[in-house]
């Protein structure tokens, strides 16, 4: 009794101990820390916890339809590469123009899921136009309807790799504020990199299914991702104890967009970051997709050479967001993480020039793609955290889409261009060596506006 009245005094005088928590125990300290959890709050942890899980169920239903996806540019042929990457920026272009129509008319905690739900019926009506189809591909061309098929099989995976990821971090942009973003987006990407393990895996162990499975399968992630991001709605509205931004008042157009990012000189700075590793990025993958159909003609050990790639780099992503990410972010700066990649691109030409091979084409992929989830997108993203509304919705889907797969066209058509002039593999991993040492001075740029902002 007399315990019961002291607990009693304590608190109507202010003196309350916490309640304890799964992280606040003693033994769950050390972990906690590790992953810098100790100074969140519930609210923030549930909120970071289930939109981890709604960027895992898109990463899983990406990673597994990614092999197949490459399996089909392989069997295009680099000398068919540039029309499925003209098609990809149509099909990227003209789904910014639905996605700006639902920010003007609709709240945000409508569109998304609208949004969602679209991408996996999408999925099902390309399971029945394959209906009946195998694994084996073999030549493909733009003279059968069967290849036009596969282009557009192509082109909307490649939608869905920036489409899907979009809507997952648009919605982590518009709760989490820039110190928050620097603690917990890591944690985040630990959500889509475990997704992508798994969807890796499982397109390994599948190589022999066919399209319309895997497609199906792919479709049931998308529709698990929206229940996921559900959940984590409640969580972030009690994180920032308020209703929640809605839809904008006077939401501006695509074409306004574009125009605002040409405008500011911020986001024009990070749309030509995001535009230069879109034509690095596609300038390497000619050279992976050239080499390796050269020495690789078998589709299954293509695909599983892809899949074994694409879970190496996940896994090592997975140490890295987890125990270093929201350090580098907090103690060396966005401006480091931004850099991290294209030097490793720069280092990763430089000896394909010198050993033009299908394998090690894997391995800097597995450089390249760890550093690009674990450092570059996180920061990429924390960039955004600081700006209004109309940057967070509009202005990122118009560099997150329609600029990065611009950039995707202008690498194809600088490399077609480069192949025509009967250009070397030596010679075209040198042509690209100045961008990408333009591209890491935009990332220092980049983190020091940041950090501009920050102060301001």
């Amino acid at each position: 009794m007399r315990l019961g009245v002291a607990v009693h005094w304590r608190r109507g005088c202010g003196l309350a101990f916490p309640r304890a928590t799964p992280y606040s125990s003693p033994p769950m300290q050390p972990l906690s820390r590790l992953l810098r959890l100790h100074d969140a709050s519930s609210a923030e942890r549930r909120a970071t916890l289930w939109t981890a899980v709604a960027f895992f169920c898109v990463l899983f239903s990406y990673y597994l339809l990614r092999p197949l996806r490459e399996n089909v540019g392989t069997a295009f042929g680099p000398e068919r590469l540039l029309p499925l990457f003209t098609l990809t920026f149509v099909f990227v272009t003209l789904l910014n123009q639905p996605y700006v129509a639902l920010v003007r008319r609709l709240p945000s905690h409508r569109f998304l899921p609208y949004a969602l739900h679209a991408f996996a019926a999408s999925f099902l009506a390309l399971a029945l136009v394959f209906r009946g189809g195998g694994a084996q591909l073999g030549e493909l061309d733009f003279a059968s309807a069967r290849g036009w098929g596969f282009a557009v099989f192509y082109a909307w995976v490649s939608a869905f790799a920036v489409g899907g990821v979009t809507l997952v971090w648009v919605h982590a942009v518009e709760w989490f504020s820039l110190a928050q973003g620097k603690r917990l987006f890591g944690l985040i990407g630990v959500g889509g990199t475990l997704g992508a393990m798994l969807g890796s895996s499982a397109s390994l162990h599948l190589r022999e299914a066919s399209y319309p499975q895997l497609l199906l399968l792919a479709a049931i992630g998308v529709e698990c991702a929206v229940l996921a991001w559900r959940w984590s709605l409640a969580a972030c509205r009690r994180m920032v104890r308020a209703p929640g931004p809605h839809q904008l008042a006077d939401a501006p157009s695509f074409a306004q967009g574009i125009a605002r990012v040409l405008r500011d000189p911020y986001l024009r700075g990070f749309a030509g970051f995001v535009l230069l590793a879109a034509v690095v990025g596609t300038t390497f993958y000619f050279q992976r997709i050239t080499l390796t159909k050269a020495q690789l003609p078998d589709e299954a050990a293509r695909r599983a050479l892809e899949a074994t790639a694409n879970w190496w780099y996940n896994a090592i992503c997975l140490v890295l967001q987890l125990f270093v990410t929201s350090r580098v972010l907090l103690f060396l700066g966005v401006g480091a993480a931004l850099c991290a990649m294209p030097l490793v691109s720069f280092a990763g030409f430089a000896a394909l020039a010198i050993w033009p091979l299908a394998g090690l084409t894997a391995v800097v992929e597995v450089a390249r793609r760890t550093l690009q989830f674990a450092f570059d997108k996180p920061a990429r993203d924390v960039l955004y955290t600081p700006l209004d509304q109309e940057a967070k919705y509009v202005s990122k889907a118009v560099v997150d889409t329609a600029v990065m797969r611009f950039g995707d066209l202008l690498g194809a058509c600088a490399s077609e261009g480069l192949r025509a002039l009967q250009f070397s593999n030596a010679g075209l991993c040198a042509a690209a060596l100045p961008v990408v040492l333009l591209w890491a001075w935009l990332g220092r740029w980049l983190g020091r506006a940041c950090r501009r902002m920050e102060g301001a």
